[in-house]
């Protein structure tokens, strides 16, 4: 059984927290560090065959990112909350249909976050109303354009990517079934 020994701040921002862990293993012992985020959702906003997403500019990467609408799941908040606040702040669409498509570690060998993905369905415009700092435009494709698109970057986002590929399995899913 691996034990927690011994778990240290090194630092925190306002997104993230940095700790060090100390585990024990058949008696041995090692030391990880560890980026605390929580948990976020993506959400696929669908309409007929075509996705709604979101070109980001994204400060760590210094580039613009084609992306699905994204954000941390807040404190107090469930993830089906934040998916639907999410849609709406930086895409302007609210569902009238939220469907759990799948729960995904991003980088287990680093950090905790653990992010949700949501379809997104019957979309009414109520108006967007991105976080200050937040640089958006809304981009609408067709499914099979949009994961064109998003694999021939020479670096694509991993969670529109596997956004996307759960989208269409799912949808592949129905056909076959129907």
């Amino acid at each position: 059984m691996v034990e927690l020994v011994e778990e240290r701040v090194l630092c925190g921002g306002k997104r993230v927290i940095l700790v060090q862990r100390e585990y024990s293993y058949s008696g041995r012992r090692f030391v990880r560090d560890v980026v605390l985020f929580g948990q976020s959702v993506a959400v696929i906003p669908l309409r007929g065959r075509e996705v709604l997403l979101i070109k980001q500019f994204r400060a760590p990467v210094g580039d613009w990112i084609l992306e699905v609408p994204a954000g941390r799941v807040e404190p107090g908040e469930s993830p089906e909350d934040a998916a639907r606040r999410e849609l709406i702040e930086e895409v302007g669409y609210e569902p009238t249909k939220l469907t759990k498509l799948s729960s995904l570690y991003m980088s287990p060998g680093y950090s905790d976050e653990v992010l949700h993905v949501y379809l997104a369905e019957g979309l009414r415009f109520v108006g967007s109303n991105p976080e200050p700092g937040e640089l958006i435009e809304v981009v609408s494709l067709e499914l099979s354009e949009a994961l064109a698109t998003v694999l021939e970057k020479p670096v694509a986002d991993a969670k529109t990517v596997a956004s996307l590929l759960l989208l269409k399995h799912r949808l592949d899913t129905q056909s076959i079934n129907s």
